[in-house]
C-alpha cells in the first residue's frame, strides 16, 4: 500500500500525513484489555502539550470557521461525561487524540486492499459515505477533506473518513470483532511539522506496547 497526499490536500497545509498498519494474530478489539479512567488520565494529562491551533485553521480553510476540532470535543466530553474504555486499541487512539488534539482514523483492512493506494484529497462532490453507527448514505460536499482507497482512475469513491462541518468514519471500515488488521491515519494540521504527526503515532505505539504487545505498527509510506 502507498500513501498519496494530493496537491489539493497539500494546499491545506497537510504536509506530514502519517499512516501505520496495525496487525495482530489476535482480534484487535477486546473488551478486557482497556485503560481505567485513572490510567487514561495519567497517559494524556501529564505534561500534555497545548492543542495546536492548526486544527481550527484547517477547518476554517475548509469553510467551517468556528467548528470545534475532534480533539477539543473529546477533551470536553471526557471532562464532562467521564472516560469510557473500548479496549486497548481504541483507548490508545483516544488517548493520543486527547493528548495531541488530532482527529485520528482507525479503519479495518481487508485482504483485497493489498496493493491499493490510500489517497488523501478534497472531495469532488460526487462521493458518498455511510457514517459509522448509521445505515444512511450521506453526500460529501465538494471541497471537504476525505481519504480512502483509490479506484483505477485515482478517485476515492468509497471514503474511509470525511472531514468538514462534521467528521465521521465509514461504517464499512469500523473494526469488527474479528478484525486483525487496521489502518491508523494521522493527518496532522497546518503549522505543525512532522514531529507532531510522529508523536501521535508514538503515543499509540507506547501504549500498545504495554497493553497489547501482540499488536505491531508498521509505517505506510
Amino acid at each position: 500500500m502507498r500513501l498519496i497526499t494530493s496537491a489539493s490536500a497539500r494546499l491545506l497545509g497537510l504536509h506530514h500525513v502519517r499512516v501505520w498498519k496495525l496487525t495482530s494474530d489476535q482480534p484487535l478489539l477486546r473488551a478486557d484489555d482497556g485503560l481505567s479512567a485513572e490510567a487514561a488520565a495519567g497517559a494524556w494529562e501529564q505534561d500534555a502539550p497545548e492543542l495546536p491551533a492548526g486544527y481550527r485553521t484547517l477547518l476554517a480553510d475548509l469553510g467551517y470557521a468556528g467548528t470545534t476540532p475532534a480533539g477539543e470535543r473529546l477533551r470536553e466530553g471526557v471532562r464532562t461525561r467521564g472516560w469510557r474504555s473500548h479496549g486497548a486499541v481504541v483507548d490508545a487512539v483516544s488517548v493520543a487524540t486527547l493528548r495531541h488534539g488530532a482527529g485520528i482514523g482507525l479503519h479495518s483492512l481487508f485482504k483485497e486492499d493489498e496493493g491499493s493506494d490510500l489517497v488523501i484529497t478534497r472531495a469532488a462532490g460526487t462521493e458518498r459515505i455511510v457514517p459509522a453507527f448509521s445505515t444512511k448514505s450521506k453526500p460529501v460536499p465538494a471541497g471537504d477533506l476525505l481519504y480512502g482507497l483509490a479506484d483505477p482512475d485515482g478517485a476515492v469513491e468509497e471514503p474511509f473518513a470525511w472531514l468538514g462541518r462534521r467528521d465521521c468514519d465509514a461504517a464499512s471500515r469500523q473494526l469488527a470483532p474479528d478484525s486483525g488488521e487496521a489502518l491508523l491515519v494521522v493527518l496532522g494540521c497546518p503549522g505543525e511539522d512532522a514531529a507532531h504527526s510522529e508523536a501521535i503515532g508514538a503515543t499509540v505505539a507506547t501504549l500498545l506496547a504495554g497493553l497489547r504487545p501482540d499488536v505491531t505498527l508498521t509505517p505506510v509510506a
